[in-house]
């Protein structure tokens, strides 16, 4: 038996049910009591979050063997050996040895595998978190270095994984009841940059030769190469077989901030994409990503970024207090903000999106959607998604897959809130 426990994002996700689907496979169950503990870890916001998921394992199950992988950098390497010199580390780039690695784990041993040649990670076994949710990595690695991040460091190089492949992993998924298609990548927005194509061609490809009822959702989009092919873009929106979304991270507000992170795209480039796809289509959702307390802010870049999320109207936002990576050049710049002052711009910008989320829900009131049970939520609801890729929690006799048509008749900052009809 071996407890699998994982963070991060979508990317991740997809990852450890690979890493589930791979164990089972060998022989493995995948559940508690534990002979073995698998961490997927997510360090993209710093190593806290990571470290106590490794905290908490370890004071549950103190005698029981772990292997952590993910994003495991330098830094978090050394932090875990400072917590138990007895914990084996694998890269990002180990899933397919994970077998092989826990068994050796299990028989004792400490394994440091950190091997960084990229391998595609399609046609791996899978099991599934949710029987509806189709994830599928299309790429790996970054064509950026962003001077706050660790992605490069992590994950290396754009790799773009072959468009046939990830053609037939979507028709397997479909084949096998999956009604929502998650094209995942680091940036999935520099998809076949590397290989001579784009996002909107896979996509195409996806919705020409795979056949059946279900949504593609677009994974998260550097805007500058969003840029190159966006009009395209716009065509592939116009199937309704895609959730009428993008998450486009600007990070800042500020083009001097911006510059200072190595962005590479400014606040108008935001902006023009925010305008192609808000006036072309009239419920698109937009969401995006601002770090506050990035080193050199001023009141004035904050206020830029305020300004920024007023004027977009995202449906959603991570907001990341800016924290130094070790290796990164951010790390070592002057002007660092002190932590009181990024924990006040933090909450700050938290109530300025969700008094502009609110706002956009509301305009929903009275609307009718037809929305897709995705997930089972609190207080004995489901969560739908609309077409733009909202939630509605409703309450009924429902089922995951069950596609109903709702009345909204309130809005919350994160939901709508509907009744079947």
């Amino acid at each position: 038996m071996i407890l699998l426990i994982s963070q991060g994002c979508s990317a991740n996700l997809s990852e450890s049910e690979q890493i589930a689907g791979l164990l089972s496979k060998d022989g493995f169950e995948i559940g508690c009591p534990p002979k073995a503990i698998i961490l997927n870890l997510c360090t993209v916001k710093g190593d806290s979050t990571a470290l106590k998921a490794v905290r908490t394992a370890k004071e549950k199950y103190p005698k029981i063997p772990m292997l952590v992988t993910g994003c495991t950098t330098p830094e978090l390497i050394s932090s875990l050996q400072k917590i138990d010199k007895a914990i084996s580390v694998a890269s990002t780039h180990a899933v397919e040895r994970i077998p092989d690695l826990i068994k050796k784990v299990i028989a004792g041993e400490t394994i440091l595998d950190l091997q960084k040649e990229h391998s595609p990670k399609l046609g791996l076994p899978k099991i599934r978190k949710n029987s509806i949710v189709g994830i599928i990595s299309i790429a790996e690695g970054c064509m950026d270095a962003c001077t706050f991040c660790s992605t490069r460091m992590v994950k290396g190089r754009l790799k773009s994984y072959n468009a046939q492949q990830i053609v037939e992993e979507a028709k397997i998924l479909v084949e096998d009841g999956c009604k929502e298609i998650w094209l995942t990548a680091q940036d999935a927005s520099c998809y076949g940059f590397d290989t001579g194509t784009d996002l909107a061609e896979l996509a195409q490809r996806i919705l020409s030769k795979v056949k059946g009822d279900y949504r593609i959702r677009m994974g998260m989009g550097n805007p500058r190469h969003t840029l190159n092919y966006a009009e395209k873009l716009v065509e592939v929106y116009k199937e309704e077989r895609v959730f009428k979304f993008l998450h486009l991270p600007v990070q800042s507000g500020s083009d001097k901030i911006l510059q200072a992170m190595k962005r590479k795209h400014n606040v108008e480039d935001y902006k023009k994409l925010v305008e192609l796809f808000y006036n072309e289509f009239s419920d698109f959702a937009i969401s995006t990503d601002i770090i506050v307390g990035f080193p050199g802010e001023t009141e004035d870049d904050f206020q830029k970024s305020l300004d920024l999320i007023k004027w977009s109207k995202p449906t959603g936002c991570n907001r990341t207090r800016f924290v130094p990576r070790k290796g990164t050049l951010a790390a070592t710049m002057p002007n660092q903000i002190p932590s009181v002052e990024k924990y006040r711009r933090s909450a700050e910008l938290t109530k300025v999106f969700t008094e502009t989320a609110l706002q956009n829900n509301l305009k929903y009131v009275s609307t009718e959607q037809s929305i897709l049970i995705d997930e089972v939520g609190k207080r004995n609801t489901w969560i739908g998604r609309a077409n733009n890729y909202k939630p509605v929690a409703i309450r009924g006799d429902f089922k995951i897959g069950d596609r109903v048509n709702v009345r909204v008749r309130d809005a919350e900052v994160f939901a709508l809130i509907g009744e079947s009809y």
